[in-house]
């Protein structure tokens, strides 16, 4: 599992609106968030990622989560650096843990004397920093002990970006936060695929859009499709990006009228053309 740990200094950034975000995803609503990730340009979509709180007590980690995009370059997060033009790399990652350090402490690995977390550097000296196998797995386990998550430890799971779906079992917020994640992460390949950073439907000869029919109001939409149909698995499975598609809501009416799952490539009939 490819894991990164990113670094939050409160004597460097305010995090205002912290308290606000920290209560929608203990209310189950789904969090994404943009994060600095120093100079590390190859985090990919999928990644697994721990936010450190450092700099001031109380230190430690306050939050994790699922990559979504890949880093990128924006203004500076300092206001002051990016009124001179400077930039720096983020990455946005889904939630599926966020603590308000003013509510529920922080979970601090300095109490680890020795073993995998006592490798965790309480202060990190930059964001983006990767972490061995061994410590975040141990990372992983002690967090969701600390956390009380007990029945699905968070951030356990395979090494790619999938999410475990067709399962009935309680509806815990790391599992929806993952499947969003997923989404999100199918959504950002195919704009990134596009040489406009658009979405237009993949299934052939159809390429719907929907930002050039509603412009600005269709703009990022569009309707994310299995491939292989979650009824048919006998329990849960494990869905990957190439195990998805982006369409349109038309396309994906028909694909699925009556109940069925139509392939994508013979949808519409060689000669026809939707868009």
């Amino acid at each position: 599992m490819t894991t990164y740990l990113l670094t939050w200094n409160p004597k460097n950034w305010h995090w205002e609106d912290l308290p606000v975000m920290a209560a929608k995803l203990t209310d189950g609503v789904a969090v994404e968030q943009r994060w600095s990730c120093g100079n590390s340009r190859s985090i990919a979509v999928g990644s697994r990622v721990f936010l450190l709180r450092q700099g001031v007590e109380p230190k430690g980690i306050v939050a994790s989560g699922w990559v979504t995009k890949a880093p990128f370059a924006a203004p500076h997060w300092d206001n002051d650096r990016a009124a001179k033009g400077e930039t720096a790399y983020f990455i946005e990652f889904a939630a599926d843990a966020l603590l308000d350090p003013n509510v529920t402490a922080p979970f601090d690995t300095r109490n680890a004397q020795a073993g995998p977390l006592a490798d965790v550097q309480i202060n990190a000296p930059a964001s983006g920093n990767s972490i061995p196998d061994e410590v975040a797995l141990a990372l992983s386990e002690a967090w969701s002990k600390y956390l009380g998550v007990h029945d699905q430890p968070l951030g356990k799971g395979d090494p790619e970006l999938c999410a475990l779906e067709g399962e009935q079992r309680r509806r815990f917020v790391s599992h929806r936060t993952r499947e969003r994640a997923l989404r999100t992460a199918k959504l950002s390949e195919a704009k990134a695929k596009d040489p406009h950073g658009r979405l237009r439907c993949e299934v052939p000869r159809c390429h719907f859009d929907f930002e050039a029919t509603y412009g600005s109001a269709g703009a990022g939409f569009a309707h994310v499709h299995h491939l292989r149909p979650l009824a048919e698995a006998i329990g849960p499975t494990r869905t990957r990006l190439q195990d998805l598609a982006v369409v349109c809501a038309n396309c994906h009416a028909i694909i699925h009228r009556g109940g069925a799952c139509l392939p994508i490539e013979s949808l519409i009939p060689t000669g026809k053309n939707a868009a």
